[in-house]
This record gives structure tokens, C-alpha cells and sequence, in this order.
């Protein structure tokens, strides 16, 4: 079948001043965005119940609604959940949807949230572009239990759209920010404008990506890469954490662009060349079709390493297999030949979409986790009391979290059905979710085998204190025994008298016993040197006089010693 060629007549265009060119038509486009955010912990009063984000969006949801059941989110049929529930293994659909206990209903890690205000998104993508209407398929808030991460999902669809638009939009419309400006109204690499309108057409947000001054203002006095606007509505009533007010804060996990899927079906998509395919999967910059984004030397291997092919043969003109699967980066991408796409789709908006959204969740995860660690470290001052005592509380709590995360929410099998953990594996790789995994366990190990050794290191300082102390008072307990012996007649003393007696030998020796201790690792020290059989009778003498003199050295050490990592457990 022959692509549908639409002849543009023109002074110039994109392509750069060409009179004509073939526009290769997207059917049917689908693209989700995953958009992982870090949310700041809640403050808690002591005492206090825990707190939950979902908890606090519920009271005051905004334009949200909470999901009840994650099963029947799509419809209450349960027919898509259905489709979804018996794709995925007992500890995954444990996770998604919640298994049910006797008397407790589902019991799910997943809190979920929906909102149906946004009908259509707008987008220009250049200045003087025709806008292009999408429409919006479905708008989500997750949260995870134990974790303070959450994922926004917005999807929008449209039919009959130039490739060249498509994976512009692909390319554009999941930017959160402008990195850069190549005008003094046009972010770089973000469209022009980008509009949300509801059900009656009215504008509700739009963004600001040219508003320059906003972002390099906010960068300047924030140290946070600010939004543009339309993704802060988008996420209202949570604030982002460079602004004020708001009861459940957040940041970006990652910058730049927000992970990816798109779906997109052809006429006939073995029309596509490789540099269409190379820019599909990529969502990259759209350019000529016989051309690359990228050198060749880059993509020698992006067949093999990018694309998944079980169900994609061009060559055999007698098989119905036209539809092939990108795995770029933090980008998914699958195109099909138009026919095929009504049972794809689905999988697309469910199947595909739930390994998705976990892929994403798990690498968002451990980047918090990971950056958890790295705070922790940061605000350790080893010279001052509260603050070691702070980092190994929030170091613990991390520990914790980290192996709760590793029992309730790492996979390394999703599913037994071949494409569904081809998938998974393949999405996790991509993202560098497997070795991100091992850098965080290594850091958790690290830290963790710090605090034991420290903690061991304590445990031996308090021993030798101890030891030294009964050394020592082991010669009182010889000398005081004789006061046991019957040569002193004090039983027909009075109570005074034998009150003044026990107060006369308790409080001196109690002052010698403390007065020992805060000496006890420089006597620790001169019996060490008093059993060694390599010192001269002068060098051990001279130990002994360190007892009663130290130098403003050692003090200095002694003050950092004691201020330093020796806080309590």
C-alpha cells in the first residue's frame, strides 16, 4: 500500500525551502508521559499518627479524585483490569492492584488519583505553526507507600498527523522546562505554546516556556530548576518546593525531559526509512528521512540494541508482522500498520502502560534513595554532637526504607509471558535501573558497614574504660577490705557517726572512680606501655607522666575525638 502523499506549497518550510515534500501520515499516536516527582517529607509532630500523602490529597484534593480501586480505574466492568491482572506475577499484582485478606478487601503499595478536567491539549510547536489538538486519554497521580516518590501520567491521542509533527511532539512536548532559548520567546527544544482546555473549550493553563526572566530569576534565587506553568497546574494542588505554601511539596527527580510512550500507526510503516525509525525511537529532532540524527558510528547497532523485533519481518510480504518496539533511553516507542492497532492499542494503554509505570517507579526509587544517602552525608558535621546524631538517625530510616523497597517493590520478573518480561528487561536496562540498584546496595553497605564499625569501635572504648576502672579499683577494694576486718569496734557507733564514716568514704571514692574514667585512656595507655617488654624503664615512666600533662595537641584531638563520630546509636 502507498503512503498518502499531500503536496505543501510554500516559500519555505521546516525541511529548509523546498517547494514540496511527501508527509508521511501517523494514523493513529498515542503518547504518555511517566513523569516521576520526589516529594518532601512530612513534617510530624512528635507523638503524632503517621501521615500519608495520599491522606493529605484527600482532604484537599483540588481538581483530583481518589481511585478506591485500582482494578476498575478504567472502567467498571473490570474487563481491562482484568486483561492486566492475569498479565503480571501474584507479587506484582499484589503491588498494582492489592490481593485481598479475609475482612480487609485490597490491600495495595499503590495509591492512585485521577482527574477528568482536561479535555484537550493545544500545541504549537513553532511560532506561526498551526496548532495541534490532542486529546487528553487520562490524567493520574500515583503514590507508593513507604516512598517519597510519586508518578504523573498524562496521555493524549489525535489522529491523521504528519510524522514530522509527531516526533516533534515526541521530541517537545514532554518538557518540563526550557533548557535553553533559541529566541528571546521560543525555550529550546520545547514547543511554543502548549495549552490545556476543558470540556467547554475554555483555556485553563498554558505555558511559559519563552518567560525567560521567570526561570533564570528562579534558578538564581531558588537553586531549583523551576516549570514552566502548565506542568505546575498540571500537578496543582502540589506545590514545587522553590514555591511558597502548599502541604505536599515536590522536585524533580531527573531533568530535561519527562520518560516516554508513544504509539503511532502507518498505512504501511515498512515505508519508513531507518532515519524515521532512528527518530522514532529517540524522539529526536526531526529532520530528512533519508538522513540520521545521530552518526552512523553511534547507531551501528541500534537494531540490535534498540529495537525489539519478534513481531517485525518487512521482508516477507505474506506475514502480518508490521509492528516493531524502540526501547531508547527514557523513551518507548512501537509502530504498527493501521488494521492491526485496535487490539495493540489496548495493550499499549494497559499491558505496556503498567510495566511502564513500574519500570519508571523503580529507577525513580532508587534515585531517591540514592540521593537520601547523599544529603545525609552532606549535613554531617563529625565536629558537632546533634548533627552526627541526626545522620545516623536519617541514615537508619533510609537503611530501613531501602530494605523494604527491596522486598516489596524490586522485581526482576514481572511476568512469565516471554514479551512481557522481554519488556521489563529491556525497559530497566535502558533506564539503568540494574546498575543504579547495585550503586545504591553498595552505598547502603558502605554506610551500613561504617555505622558497625563505629558502633564495635565504641563498644571496645567503653570495655577498655571499664577495664581500666576495675584496675584501678581493685586496689581501693584490697585496701577498703581491711575495713571489713573486726579491728575497728563500729558497730556501737551511733547513726551519725556512721553516716559521717560512709559519706567520708563514698564521696572520695566516687570523685577518684569519675576522676578515673575521664583519665582512663591515658592510664589505658601507660599499662599497655608498662606491659611492653620493647620499652626502657624511662619511656614508661614518661607514659605515666602523660596522665597528669597532655600538650594543647592532644587536647585539640581529644576535643575532635569526642565531638566526632561517637554519638549515640
Amino acid at each position: 500500500m502507498v503512503l498518502p502523499v499531500i503536496v505543501v506549497v510554500t516559500a519555505s518550510n521546516k525541511a529548509g525551502g523546498r517547494v514540496a515534500e511527501d508527509i508521511k501520515i501517523v494514523r493513529e499516536f498515542h503518547h504518555t508521559l511517566l513523569w516521576p516527582i520526589t516529594l518532601r517529607p512530612l513534617r510530624r509532630e512528635a507523638g503524632a499518627d503517621v501521615i500519608h500523602y495520599w491522606d493529605m490529597l484527600k482532604r484537599k484534593p483540588g481538581p483530583w479524585k481518589y481511585a478506591a480501586d485500582t482494578l476498575l480505574i478504567e472502567d467498571e466492568s473490570c474487563i481491562a483490569g482484568y486483561e492486566e491482572f492475569v498479565h503480571f506475577l501474584p507479587y506484582v499484582q499484589r503491588f498494582l492492584y492489592g490481593v485481598g485478606d479475609e475482612g480487609r478487601g485490597a490491600q495495595s503499595s499503590l495509591y492512585a488519583f485521577t482527574r477528568d478536567d482536561i479535555a484537550s491539549v493545544e500545541v504549537e510547536l513553532s511560532a506561526g505553526d498551526a496548532a495541534i489538538h490532542l486529546d487528553v486519554r487520562r490524567a493520574r497521580l500515583y503514590f507508593f507507600y513507604d516512598i517519597d516518590v510519586a508518578v504523573a501520567v498524562l496521555e493524549v491521542a489525535g489522529k491523521d498527523i504528519p510524522l514530522a509533527d509527531a516526533v516533534d511532539l515526541m521530541d517537545r512536548f514532554g518538557r518540563p522546562y526550557a533548557p535553553a532559548w533559541e529566541q528571546s520567546n521560543q525555550g529550546a527544544h520545547c514547543p511554543y505554546r502548549v495549552a490545556f482546555k476543558g470540556h467547554d473549550g475554555a483555556l485553563m493553563s498554558q505555558s511559559d516556556y519563552g518567560d525567560r526572566e521567570k526561570f533564570v530569576d528562579l534558578v538564581r534565587s531558588e537553586r531549583q530548576t523551576p516549570l514552566s506553568m502548565h506542568w505546575e497546574y498540571f500537578l496543582s494542588p502540589l506545590v514545587p518546593a522553590y514555591l511558597p505554601g502548599g502541604s505536599i511539596k515536590y522536585h524533580q527527580i531527573e531533568n530535561k525531559r519527562i520518560p516516554t510512550m508513544s504509539f503511532l500507526s502507518f498505512d504501511d510503516p515498512t515505508q519508513l526509512t531507518r532515519g524515521d525509525m532512528v527518530r522514532i525511537g529517540f524522539g529526536a529532532k526531526w529532520g530528512e528521512s533519508d538522513t540520521l540524527p545521530y552518526s552512523s558510528r553511534f547507531l551501528q547497532d541500534f537494531e540490535s540494541t534498540y529495537c525489539y523485533d519478534r513481531y517485525w519481518d518487512p521482508e516477507d510480504n505474506r506475514s502480518d508482522m508490521r509492528t516493531r518496539y524502540f526501547f531508547c533511553g527514557v523513551g518507548f516507542a512501537m509502530i504498527t500498520q493501521t488494521g492491526q492497532q485496535a487490539q495493540l492499542v489496548g495493550q499499549f494503554r494497559h499491558q505496556f502502560y503498567q510495566i511502564g509505570l513500574i519500570a519508571n517507579f523503580n529507577k525513580a526509587a532508587l534515585l531517591s534513595l540514592s540521593n537520601r544517602f547523599s544529603r545525609a552525608v552532606e549535613r554531617l558535621n563529625v565536629r558537632n554532637y546533634e548533627s552526627v546524631k541526626q545522620f545516623k538517625k536519617h541514615v537508619r530510616e533510609t537503611l530501613e526504607v531501602f530494605l523494604r523497597f527491596n522486598h516489596r517493590y524490586w522485581f526482576h520478573e514481572i511476568s512469565n509471558q516471554v514479551q512481557a518480561s522481554d519488556f521489563f528487561q529491556r525497559w530497566s536496562h535502558q533506564l539503568g535501573s540494574d546498575a543504579l540498584y547495585n550503586e545504591v546496595r553498595e552505598e547502603a553497605r558502605d554506610i551500613n558497614e561504617y555505622l558497625d564499625a563505629d558502633r564495635m569501635r565504641k563498644q571496645t572504648d567503653n570495655a577498655m574504660r571499664l577495664t581500666v576502672v576495675s584496675s584501678c579499683g581493685m586496689v581501693g577494694t584490697v585496701v577498703t577490705g581491711f575495713l571489713g576486718m573486726n579491728i575497728y569496734a563500729m558497730a556501737d557507733y551511733t547513726t551519725w557517726e556512721k553516716t559521717l564514716i560512709f559519706l567520708a568514704v563514698f564521696i572520695p571514692t566516687t570523685a577518684l572512680a569519675l576522676y578515673t574514667v575521664i583519665l582512663s585512656r591515658r592510664i589505658a595507655n601507660f599499662m599497655e606501655a608498662l606491659s611492653s617488654e620493647g620499652l626502657t624503664w624511662g619511656e614508661k615512666i614518661g607514659t605515666l607522666r602523660q596522665i597528669f600533662s597532655t600538650t594543647p595537641r592532644e587536647r585539640v584531638r581529644a576535643r575532635r575525638e569526642v565531638h566526632g563520630l561517637t554519638g549515640p546509636d
